[in-house]
């Protein structure tokens, strides 16, 4: 039984182990989009929705942030405008990406990072879409 008990303890510890020791270091590079979990049936947003499915995100050391997409689309277009230029910073307490800068308080984009199943999950905190990411270096 107390075998038993250790395996199930160290079970849980690796399955959130990324989620309890989130870091500016853990997050630096590049993140590829590697499907989307939730995303809207509305068929007007299926163009923001493509976008993302081709995005890569980044996330320089000196905290500059990027988002890019293979997508022509105009609407995902204007999300990577809004971005240009920005910043980001880890907000440890909620494990969540705050993307933007100090005049804006970091308010453009909210990305909250989870662990589930050894899968890395993006959260988008206005959308709703929730992405399964892939660290690309």
């Amino acid at each position: 039984m107390k075998n038993f008990l250790i395996v199930l303890f160290l079970a849980s510890l690796s399955s959130s182990v990324f989620g309890q020791s989130l870091t500016e270091k853990n997050i630096h590079g590049k993140w590829k989009v590697v499907k989307l979990i939730v995303k809207s049936t509305k068929p007007e947003l299926a163009p923001l929705f493509k976008g993302f499915e081709n995005a890569t995100f980044t996330f320089n050391p000196n905290g500059n942030f990027e988002l890019t997409t293979t997508s022509q689309s105009e609407l995902f277009g204007m999300i990577t405008e809004m971005t240009n230029g920005t910043k980001w910073k880890l907000e440890k307490a909620k494990q969540c990406l705050l993307i933007g800068n100090e005049t804006n308080h970091y308010s453009i984009m909210g990305i909250f990072v989870k662990e589930t199943n050894g899968k890395i999950l993006f959260n988008l905190d206005e959308t709703g879409i929730i992405m399964e990411m892939k660290k690309m270096e």
